[in-house]
């Protein structure tokens, strides 16, 4: 380490990476989510406008992540220069650090507490099940005894009718099947005939949706310049990294994907394809700053 990374402070180097990875305060607060009153307060080393000290230790850590500094190794050190806390803890994500109320208030339940809550009702639907087979068996046994005779007197027509009408049945359901296969085959050449499209949402120029496409998108990125780009799909991270000058990188979307948000840090210098489709999110260059683009898949 050279005598001026010596004396840098730990807010200079931070604040010094996330320039060099051409950042805003903004762009860092829509990716760590941490509020932009404790980065700058990070980056000016005015620890006491945190929440706590466990907080300065878990934004600092998640801050130099995401400025490709290694969090860890940045806060050992600077362990003399950050407070104290009296169980270090490394945080990976801010998320984490308090739990939910949601989660606090669920238990655990056991079989055994499940079986003797609805013990009571499985006892009375037995019973109100084992009332009316019984009603039933008796209603069977006299209603047999009394058409006997007529049933005997009328089975050579029944079965006259049974035949014509097993007839009928047999035409209608071969009917029904040829119009349900040439059905299906047309239905099959309208989506075989049908393209890959994919639009803005109204005049929005970050939103768009994607219509008609595979069953799992593949999307190739590409760099002219260092640019960092994330894809997230249905609310995780699929993917996130730099990628070099000339450099690309393919993702290949879940066949669950239904939203997709991009993030793309130098968006003049990144392309993107939608298999083998352009995907002109940033129409006339207009921003080379870090851009958001939601891309809903239908």
């Amino acid at each position: 380490m050279s005598e001026n990374e010596e004396k840098s402070s730990i807010g200079a180097r931070l604040k010094a990476a996330r320039t060099a990875k051409g950042l805003t305060i903004d762009d860092l607060q829509q990716i760590t989510k941490i509020q932009k009153r404790y980065l700058i307060a990070i980056e000016d080393e005015q620890f006491d406008k945190l929440p706590g000290d466990f907080y300065v230790r878990a934004f600092i850590k998640q801050y130099a992540d995401t400025v490709d500094l290694n969090g860890n190794d940045l806060l050992q050190e600077y362990r003399d220069e950050l407070p104290a806390t009296h169980a270090e803890v490394n945080v990976q994500n801010v998320d984490d650090v308090q739990p939910t109320r949601t989660a606090t208030r669920e238990q655990p339940t056991s079989p055994t507490n499940r079986v003797r809550n609805y013990l009571p009702t499985i006892i009375i639907t037995a019973i109100v099940v084992l009332i009316l087979l019984f009603i039933w068996f008796m209603a069977v046994r006299t209603h047999s005894s009394s058409s006997t005779a007529a049933s005997s007197s009328s089975s050579s027509t029944q079965v006259s009718s049974s035949k014509t009408s097993s007839k009928a049945s047999s035409k209608k359901a071969a009917s029904s099947s040829s119009a349900a296969k040439a059905s299906s085959k047309k239905a099959a050449t309208k989506k075989s005939s049908s393209k890959q499209t994919i639009k803005a949402v109204g005049s929005s120029t970050t939103a768009y949706t994607l219509t008609n496409g595979a069953k799992k998108n593949k999307i190739v990125l590409k760099a002219s310049k260092a640019a960092w780009t994330s894809v997230t799909t249905n609310g995780s991270t699929t993917w996130q990294g730099t990628l070099t000058a000339g450099g690309s990188h393919t993702v290949t979307l879940p066949s669950n994907a239904t939203t997709v948000k991009f993030q793309f840090g130098n968006a003049a210098a990144t392309s993107a394809k939608i298999n083998g489709k352009t995907f002109n999110f940033n129409p006339d260059n207009s921003t080379t700053q870090v851009r958001t683009i939601t891309l809903t898949i239908k």
